[in-house]
């Protein structure tokens, strides 16, 4: 059985599962599919071939693969045994790849072949010769019984030895943070972390009789990893993995009634209802319509509460281990669902405290903080990092500014890494763009610092315009007026008809503020070349 309290391992719920439910499809991709017995038989195998290559606890094992089941095997196997996996994401070009793996030095690579063009296994080859991977391992190999990519496999002794030494507390993935602030850094999560996480989750939205999703996200992401796949799989749930996000398969799949629960970040939401075949009638099937990682347009969350499905949202990031605070549809509730990230579950997981610890009244701004106890277990080889992650009572610093409502539910107002000054005030650019986003001819936007001589720096906005908009920027620029303070409204607008986005489709303000600065310091120079 499984420990309901504390004693949380990930192989314990593949265990309890293939025994409860053999024959439920567990995993599924556009080659195959398995069900919790067929699962739980290839994970072994997959675990013992691990042990046999030499991997042991705390060694890591990467895996460079598009979403598909082999590499969730891979991932349940090396969770089996207490190694650290690391996803490594197939976009990634080499000095992304050479600085990941450079880092967390794994020391079994497993690698997709060719997909969409790119043949990985030369990569893949490069990396093990630069960093002295000893094994590197085709992960299609996994699900085919006839290749023996490990030789002979761990006895077991050496297997059941090996998984009974492994602890709630171990981390079972290494996740390396988006580094919007500097160099990516390495995070570590604890099993028991994950899981609890995954059983609020599944408290919070239950999926009847379980689960059936679809999961885009990408493997290096713990949105792909946790806030999908490990929600479904502590659920007992079915996960069809997607090599990529296509919003008509998620049209398709709608109109067949193939999936009862949506987990999606609020872009892609939106690329579905703009699909042509789009019917908002298909979503009254759902059980559970889930978004997260940023704010849903107004309009989108007034379609959602025209629906019947249950309605929900979360936040969290990389180093909670997952969600940690959460909201749902309710009669009147669209303002709390467009203005707040909600509120924390359990109760007291979170908080707000000012830069000196004085816990924030109600209305005022500070830094959102997270209790420790299932938050991660610091930074992969860095513990300066770590400690300075951690406020001195213990408390996870996430470097998000929000502030606590009288309702006891939360707004997020922005990443402190975002925060620019102008004119000697705080500017949050998740306000700004709050604000343009209501506007009802604006799809999207982003906002960016950038250096000014006069107030320090000032704001860009990059606007993303409904189609057929005849918005102009003085317009947009009285529409700001009317909700913004002076210093807060963008110095310029930029229309465009779309923003560049990274693939877990937030907008990428890394090269936003790049290109921002870069055409800031070019009129700079032209002024001044002007000047006699």
């Amino acid at each position: 059985m499984i420990d309901t309290q504390e004693n949380l391992r990930i192989g314990d719920y593949l265990d309890q599962h293939a025994l409860d439910f053999p024959d439920r499809i567990a995993l599924r991709d556009a080659y195959g599919t398995l069900t919790y017995a067929e699962l739980h038989a290839v994970v072994e195998r997959c675990a013992r071939a691990m042990l046999a290559c030499g991997l042991s606890a705390g060694k890591r094992v990467a895996v460079l693969s598009p979403p598909q089941v082999d590499a969730f095997v891979t991932f349940l196997a090396a969770a089996r045994i207490g190694a650290l996996w690391l996803g490594l994401n197939p976009r990634y070009q080499m000095p992304e790849l050479q600085y990941l793996v450079g880092d967390a030095r794994p020391d079994l690579l497993f690698t997709a072949s060719v997909f969409e063009g790119r043949d990985y296994r030369v990569d893949a080859a490069s990396l093990a010769a630069e960093f002295g991977i000893g094994r590197v391992v085709n992960v299609h190999a996994v699900l085919d019984a006839e290749q023996d990519w490990a030789g002979d496999l761990a006895d077991d002794q050496t297997y059941n030895t090996a998984i009974g030494m492994v602890g709630s507390e171990a981390p079972a993935l290494l996740v390396y943070t988006s580094g919007s602030s500097g160099r990516p850094k390495g995070v570590l999560l604890p099993q028991r972390s994950l899981l609890t996480r995954s059983r609020t989750q599944n408290k919070q939205f239950p999926g009847v009789p379980f689960p059936r999703i679809m999961n885009p996200l990408p493997i290096n992401h713990i949105g792909g990893m946790h806030f999908l796949s490990l929600y479904a799989f502590v659920g007992g749930g079915t996960t069809t993995l997607m090599e990529r996000f296509r919003s008509e398969d998620f049209v398709k799949a709608l109109h067949n009634r193939e999936i009862n629960v949506i987990f999606l970040l609020p872009t892609m939401f939106q690329m579905i209802a703009n699909e042509p075949d789009f019917d908002p009638t298909s979503l009254d099937d759902l059980q559970w319509l889930v978004y997260s990682g940023a704010a849903m347009p107004r309009e989108l969350v007034d379609l959602l509460f025209r629906a019947r499905c249950n309605v929900g949202l979360t936040y969290g990031m990389t180093e909670t281990c997952g969600s940690v605070t959460y909201a749902k549809k309710a009669p009147g509730a669209q303002e709390v669902m467009t203005k707040t990230i909600g509120r924390p579950e359990p109760e007291g997981e979170v908080r707000v405290c000012t830069d000196d610890g004085q816990i924030c009244q109600p209305g005022e701004t500070g830094e959102l903080q997270v209790r420790a106890t299932y938050s991660m277990g610091g930074y992969f080889n860095r513990p300066e990092a770590t400690l300075d992650a951690y406020t001195q009572d213990g408390w996870l610093r996430t470097g998000d500014t929000a502030r606590v409502r009288e309702d006891g539910n939360f707004e997020f107002v922005g990443r402190r890494s975002e925060l620019f000054k102008s004119g000697g005030y705080n500017v949050y650019p998740r306000e700004i763009e709050l604000a343009l986003e209501e506007h009802p001819e604006i799809e999207m936007s982003a906002v960016v610092g950038v250096p000014d001589a006069l107030f320090d720096e000032v704001g860009w906005a990059y606007v993303v315009p409904t189609a057929g908009s005849k918005l102009d920027v003085g317009e947009l620029r009285e529409w700001c007026k009317k909700r913004l303070a002076n210093y807060k409204i963008p110095k310029r607008f930029i229309f465009t008809e779309r923003l560049p986005m990274l693939p877990v489709g937030k907008a990428d303000k890394v090269k936003l503020r790049t290109e921002a600065r870069a055409e800031a310091e070019k009129i700079t120079v032209q002024l001044s070349g002007s000047t006699p």
